[in-house]
């Protein structure tokens, strides 16, 4: 009969004494550096480019275009006489103007008084904020996706025609590590009066538009960009 109050003892044999350490010391190590093994992991299969190359135009009535063509369920039409510039939530085809010129209720251009507009609002697809100046000289719009945002490519294919389709396309084009789940940013900014789109994934920083410049500055989920006016360089 054992005694009450005396310690037990267990042996261990050395080989497995220290292949469990070993193990201990190997979790430590990757609960440690696990952030920098999973890069490790991502760019073991290098880099490749994603593109839409091959997609058709789904829309039947090409005058119906929401880009280039006269559609009732695209501001784009309006937009066009503005002469300005916006960004495009392409998965519902939500038009931002920057509202870097000022304009009466005909589209007519009339002069900016001192101060700040803002606005803010939410989609379903996107929740946006915009500021700009009644100037005239800068203006920006805050985009933030949601957590899961996916490309939906059928959207666009029914509601833009080939040419456009491909240049809304072709701004959507990214690069990314082999293993690692990223989508394209379903968004685009466009120039109004030529209609010419530019990209807004997370490689593209900035980029002339008219006489406008504008800065693009990526955030996970959300998306900043900034315009500004350049001013008239005379002699």
């Amino acid at each position: 009969m054992q005694e009450k109050g005396k310690k037990k003892y267990y042996r261990i044999r050395a080989g497995l004494f220290w292949l469990m350490i070993g193990g201990f010391v190997l979790l430590l190590l990757g609960v440690y550096f696990k952030d920098e093994l999973y890069e490790k992991w991502l760019r073991s299969g290098g880099m490749e480019n994603v593109s839409y190359e091959g997609v058709q135009s789904a829309l039947e009535d090409q005058g119906s275009c929401y880009l280039c063509g006269s559609s009732d369920y695209s501001l784009i039409d309006y937009y066009r006489k503005l002469d300005t510039i916006g960004l495009i939530s392409l998965n519902d085809w939500y038009v931002l103007d920057f509202r870097l010129k000022c304009h009466d209720e005909n589209g007519n251009e009339v002069n900016g008084e001192d101060g700040t507009s803002t606005s803010f609002g939410n989609t379903g697809e996107i929740i946006y904020s915009t500021e700009s100046n009644f100037r005239g000289t800068m203006a920006s719009i805050e985009v933030t996706l949601p957590e899961d945002y996916q490309m939906k490519t059928e959207t666009i294919r029914g509601h833009l025609c080939q040419k456009c389709l491909n240049k809304v396309l072709e701004s959507l084009e990214f690069r990314k590590w082999k293993y690692e789940k990223k989508e394209a940013v379903p968004l685009c900014l466009v120039d109004f009066k030529t209609l010419e789109i530019y990209s807004l994934q997370d490689w593209h920083r900035g980029c002339r538009i008219q006489n406008y410049w504008v800065e693009i500055e990526p955030d996970g989920n959300k998306i900043t960009v900034e315009a500004y006016t350049i001013p008239d360089q005379k002699e």
